[in-house]
Formats: structure tokens, sequence, C-alpha cells
């Protein structure tokens, strides 16, 4: 019988119980990926990747990051649709947050068959902050995906000369992915060539010739893929951008406290091992001098979280995705402080049951609260409204304008056409075009209001109530009430309206009336540029309301709330 239980190929029931667990949370991130509310940061970024697949950089600001030209620009020019393109991207970077999960387990330094790797990569896997960032259509993503690639090659699986070609690679072609990159990407590369971890075995001139020959190899790389996309003059216009919107805005930067506030609630277990590991580590510099800075430690992973808390510091915009780049390090240092700590556990029940309590209530439990609220917040409104302005309106024809290109399918009203806190100063100084400017120029029959079209000021407000009639109170169209018994009404776009009659603050039909004289039926109108003239009986009100080419009436949208359209940080 013991024999037969030693041979035994089927899973214990704690393997069983961690392939279940994983497949839960896979199962679950899924679910997450797909029906999770968009923030309005990856609106922006699919318009941007939409305004560099379709070659519009001369119409629209874009920033040309190397990574919205790969398949993010293939699936801008395949999807028909807002709500397709969003999930689709949504897809792809639920692939990256797998990897970067793999990449953390890895990046501690344990076979991930082993039962400390499964144990390592379900803490990797269950990092709260991760799973509210980290499938998101964000650079951040990928900027974690290369740090923890650099890692891995320099600490965790040295290889000589083809580590460092590999970093070097990657150092460059991180730059390219986003500009903060730099500033993470370079440090590291740096201390890992002045200081490199033993196992390389090379000296220090050798590993920094095979460093710049992946550095060349990443540069060569990313510029041809900007001579065959033609974008090279967008990203260094961008970069130049980028780089004078942070120093206008330098005197009303934020505080990192705006994401560190979330740890101790979401992470608390995470921050008491780190906290341990940098006491441990100052006791050991007091003691021991420079001889505790040894590879052998935790010093290299102490080092890497400070640094990573020094970005966040300098960074202007220290929201609280920038966790993704933070997090993952303090849990590379916990994990490295409190592995051998944990040696002998199961040799010892009740400090393993102890342990396990501990971990429950600090981590598990935590976790669960913190990523369960996500299911409160979902995406519905969103694809309701993008679908609903698609319908509204003509891909070749019509705009669309919502400051922050929620629509990629459609046109907005002109080069400026989102609000960012970084760019928020030039609005409201004149130096770039008032929206009211960029919608007389360019009439949008569609404007979806959310939390950044409240940033406009006092006088966009009023231009926007003159010509703009609420369907909901986050989706509004061209359209006008007028006086009772009519009046005229200035055409700025043409198309499809319908004329209806406004009794008790809600639309009603018509019961009769005239545009220029003609006959108004109950149906829509195509109406010309210019004024025209609508008549009805002297006790009502009638209302001009945009309809677009193809609906046969105007959407029931509900009430909505244009401040719950968009929930950053919620």
């Amino acid at each position: 019988m013991a024999a037969a239980r030693t041979t035994d190929p089927r899973p214990g029931r704690a393997a069983l119980a961690y392939w279940i667990l994983t497949g839960l949370l896979s199962a679950f991130a899924l679910w997450l990926a797909v029906t999770r509310i968009y923030q309005v940061d990856e609106a922006q970024n699919l318009f941007m990747a939409r305004v560099l697949a379709t070659d519009r950089t001369d119409t629209y600001f874009s920033n040309a990051l190397l990574w919205m030209l790969g398949p993010l620009s293939w699936l801008e020019r395949s999807a028909g649709d807002a709500a397709s393109l969003f999930l689709g991207a949504r897809l792809i970077f639920l692939g990256i947050f797998f990897l970067n999960i793999v990449l953390l387990a890895l990046a501690t330094g344990v076979q991930l068959g082993s039962k400390s790797g499964k144990l390592a990569l379900l803490g990797a896997a269950t990092l709260a902050p991760l799973w509210d960032y980290g499938f998101e259509i964000r650079h951040d993503n990928l900027i974690l995906t290369g740090l923890l690639l650099i890692w891995w090659l320099g600490r965790v699986r040295p290889r000589g000369g083809l580590s460092f070609a590999a970093i070097g690679f990657l150092t460059v072609v991180m730059v390219f992915m986003a500009f903060k990159a730099f500033a993470y990407v370079v440090p590291l590369s740096g201390a890992l060539l002045l200081f490199p971890p033993p196992g390389h075995d090379r000296s220090r001139l050798r590993l920094l010739a095979a460093w710049v020959a992946g550095a060349a190899a990443g540069a060569l790389l990313a510029l041809l893929a900007y001579q065959v996309s033609g974008q090279w003059s967008v990203f260094a216009a961008g970069f130049h951008s980028g780089a004078s919107a942070m120093a206008a805005d330098a005197g009303s930067r934020f505080g990192p406290g705006i994401a560190l506030n979330r740890l101790p609630t979401q992470t608390p277990l995470l921050l008491a091992l780190a906290a341990g590991a940098l006491i441990a580590f100052g006791l050991a510099l007091r003691r021991e001098g420079w001889k505790a800075l040894d590879w052998a430690g935790t010093a290299p992973e102490t080092l890497l979280v400070l640094g990573a808390l020094g970005v966040l510091w300098i960074n202007p915009t220290p929201f609280p995705y920038n966790l993704v780049n933070l997090v993952p390090f303090l849990y590379l240092l916990a994990f490295r402080f409190a592995a051998p700590l944990a040696e002998g556990l199961a040799a010892r029940p009740g400090y393993l049951s102890l342990a396990l309590g501990v971990v429950i209530f600090t981590h598990a439990v935590p976790f669960v609260s913190a990523t369960w609220r996500h299911l409160d917040w979902t995406n519905d409104r969103q694809v309701l409204l993008m679908r609903t302005a698609e319908a509204m309106t003509d891909p070749a024809q019509d705009p669309v304008y919502d400051a922050v290109g929620m629509v990629p399918t459609r046109e907005s009203i002109g080069y400026f056409w989102y609000l960012h806190s970084l760019n928020m100063p030039s609005v409201l100084n004149g130096k770039t075009p008032s929206v009211s400017q960029m919608l007389t120029a360019n009439p949008a029959p569609v404007l979806i209001r959310n939390y950044r079209t409240d940033w406009l000021p006092t006088s966009d407000h009023r231009f926007i109530a003159s010509r703009y009639i609420p369907l909901a109170d986050d989706f509004w169209v061209l359209g006008q009430i007028l006086p009772e018994g009519g009046g005229t009404y200035q055409v700025v776009h043409p198309g499809r309206y319908q004329v209806f009659a406004l009794k008790a603050d809600e639309l009603a039909a018509l019961p009769a009336g005239t545009v220029d004289g003609e006959p108004l039926g109950a149906g829509p109108v195509t109406l010309d540029m210019g004024q025209r003239q609508i008549q009805c009986p002297a006790d009502c009100r009638p209302v001009v309301v945009w309809l677009g080419p193809r609906l046969p009436r105007v959407p029931n949208l509900g009430a909505g709330d244009h401040r719950r359209l968009f929930v950053n940080w919620y």
C-alpha cells in the first residue's frame, strides 16, 4: 500500500487545490479584463494608436511610442467598432498581465515547479495593485515586463555576455516604449554594469561591449520600425511636447502619497515584510559597512525598491497606476527576506499554523477585499455610449467629442482633442484653441461628458449648453429648445434631425409643425446648413434633436451620470 501511494501519479490534495486556485484566479482576471470599467488613459492610448494606424498625425496629436506601432496598430486597423477595439486591446494586455506574474515569480530566483516556486507564483498573482492596473491598456505594464526581464537576466539567470546583450537591447527598446522608462531602465542597467552579479564570469569591459552591441541592435530595430511607419518625427515631437508640458506644470505636481496611501489596506503583509527587510539591511549596513552591499543578501532588492521609490517621487504625475512599477519590487524584497525565515516551518505545526493565519488575514483577505470591488465597476455604460455614438454618427462626416478619445472609430474636433492634467494649463491660458473654438470650426453632433469635460472653463460650458441637448447627463447631441410656437434654428452640422415637443421636461411627439414652410412629419427630417424656420402651435415648444444617419428614433439612454462614466482610483 505504501509503495502504491508513493508511485500514485494522481496529484495530491495540495497540488489539486493549487491548480484549482490558479485556474479560478485566471478566470477571474479574464472576467475583469472583459467587463471592468475603462480608464481615461486607456481611451487616450487607443485613440493615439488609431491616429498612428490611420496616418492622421497631421490632424490629431499623438505620441508615436513604439508599443503603439505593433499589435495595437494592427488591431486598430481590423476592429470595426470601438467596443471591439477596447476588448481586443484589453485581452492583449491581459496576456502581458499573466506574463508579468510569471516573470515576477521567476525573478525571486526559485524554480517554478518547486513548492517555493508555486508559493512565489501564488504570491505574485495575489498582489492587489497589479489587479487594479495590471491589464489596463497602458505602457506602465510594458515597462514592468522590461524591468523584470532585465532583473531576471542580470540577477537570477546570469549568462555573461549573452545576458548583457539582452539587457542592452531591452534598455534601449524600453526608452522608445515610454519616455519615463528612461528613469527606470538606464539606472538599473548602469548598476548591473558597474557591479555585475556573480555568475556572469566576464570582465566589466566585455560585459559593457555585449551591452553596447545589444543596445545598438535595439536602437536599429526601433529606428527601423519608425522608418517603416514614417513616425519618427511624431515620436520626436511627442518627446519635446511631453517635456515642455511637465516643465510648465512643475508648480502643480502631485505628491506620491496619492499612490502609496493605498498600500496599507491592500498589501499590509507585503509592507510589513518589506519594512522588516529594510530595517535588517539598515542594521547590517551599520554593523558591516559597505560589506553589507553584497549580491548574496537582500541588498540588491533593497536598492531596487529605493530606486523605484525615487522614480515615483520625481514623477510629476505619481498616480496610483505607478504602483505597477513599485509593488513587484517590494515583493521581490519581501520574498528574499522571508524565504530563509520560513525554512523549516513545515516541521513545526504550531508556527506553520500561526504563519498561515497571518498570511490569510494580512494578505489573502485584503487581496480579496480590494479585488472584489472591481465587480461593482463595469464598462457597461461606456460600451453603451460608444455604440450609441457610433450609431448616431457617420465615420467619415460626423465627429464625436469626449475629451478622452473613447470612440476611436470616429473623428474628433481638432488637433488638441484630449484634456489632461499636463495640458490643461495651455488650455486655460489660451495657448491652444478652446473647445468652443474647435466645436465652432468642426461641430461634433455627439458630445460625451465626463469628469474631464468638467475641467473646461465657464465660457466653454455656456457654449456647449447653447448648442447641445442632453439625451442623458453624460450624452449630449446637437439641438436646441426653441420658444413656444417655434423660431429660428441655426444648423451648424447638416444631417438627420427630429423635431419634438417639450412636455413636462420630456420629449413628446410634435402635434403639427413646419420647417421652412414645409410640413413636418412624425419622423426624422434632413436639415441643411444655415438658419431654419421651425413653426408649431403656439402652446408648444419645439425641440430640435440630432438623430444621425441611421437611427429611426432617439435612443433611450437612461439618466446617466457623467461623473461616473470614468472613475479613477476608486
